[in-house]
């Protein structure tokens, strides 16, 4: 099992140089993005999983941005997101956040790779099914056959408005991942995420809980880099190697963590395994 220093500090390096900027989506709500474009010839753009923040990616990015322009969606069920209850957070929705925003900057399809952890896999494997967008490429990292919620919750989570939701839903959601993770920096996370939530903007998402990505994934017809994690509780990487063995033109990696990706040295390492990657499939297009 890795240790996880108590004292680790991040590499906040592209955090730090981005710019943020909110986009403006077609049904009115406005998302934030930060990014740095270095006119370099290809891009990576990243859905980050369920109501993830920068502080989860920092060293991987760090790494990432260094060779390519990186782009950053923070999704709606975020705090940073501007959204009303009229504003939908279904899988139809979200990936075609990602494809309004590529046009937003004015990204080519052809020079970018979509990258995305668990529910980011799948909104993304979602937009390349549909043929909402035709990237060069798509890197997975860990990704599901569903999102991951407690299915005793979600009658619950329906019905209880989303005031309720604050007061009675994370509670119950803390408890659950208490059980259900052992200790670690992993759970400390999920459940930080947990407790930063807010009710109306979980209630939209919930939307996405009946959504099952392997539908999808057999219509991924770009080259794929798809990597699980052993010893990854949360995200299983028997089902990373059923993903790739969907996608026709998929690989599969295996990694040690979930934290061998999210922090260095792993991130380092995990982002040459993204490199590698990215080049082979370049010097292929060309």
């Amino acid at each position: 099992m890795h240790k996880f220093p108590e004292d680790y500090i991040q590499d906040t390096s592209f955090y730090d140089e981005a710019k943020k900027e909110y986009v403006p989506m077609s049904d009115g709500a406005e998302l934030l993005h930060y990014y740095t474009n270095k006119n370099k010839d290809y891009t990576i753009f990243f859905v980050p999983g369920f109501n993830t923040g920068p502080f989860s990616w920092n060293d991987l990015w760090s790494h990432l941005y260094k060779d390519y322009n990186l782009y950053v969606q923070e999704k709606r069920e975020t705090k940073s997101a501007k959204v009303k209850w009229g504003h939908k957070a279904n899988m139809d929705r979200l990936s075609l956040d990602v494809k309004e925003a590529m046009d937003y900057f004015n990204l080519d399809e052809k020079k970018t790779f979509l990258m995305g952890p668990c529910i980011g896999a799948s909104i993304i494997s979602h937009a390349v099914a549909t043929k909402k967008i035709e990237p060069l490429g798509v890197i997975l990292n860990g990704p599901p056959k569903k999102f991951f919620l407690p299915k005793a919750l979600l009658p619950l989570a329906y019905v209880l408005p989303a005031f309720f939701m604050g007061i009675i839903g994370k509670p119950l959601l803390v408890i659950w991942l208490s059980l259900s993770m052992p200790k670690g920096k992993q759970r400390d996370i999920y459940i930080n995420n947990i407790r930063n939530a807010t009710g109306m903007r979980w209630k939209k998402f919930l939307a996405v809980a009946w959504h099952d990505s392997f539908v999808d994934y057999p219509h991924v017809d770009c080259p794929a880099l798809i990597t699980g994690a052993t010893e990854d509780r949360m995200h299983e990487a028997v089902i990373a190697k059923q993903v790739a063995e969907m996608i026709p033109k998929g690989e599969y990696v295996d990694t040690p963590s979930y934290y061998f990706a999210h922090y260095n040295p792993g991130a380092k390492e995990y982002a040459q395994i993204i490199k590698d990657f990215i080049e082979k499939i370049i010097s292929t297009a060309n």
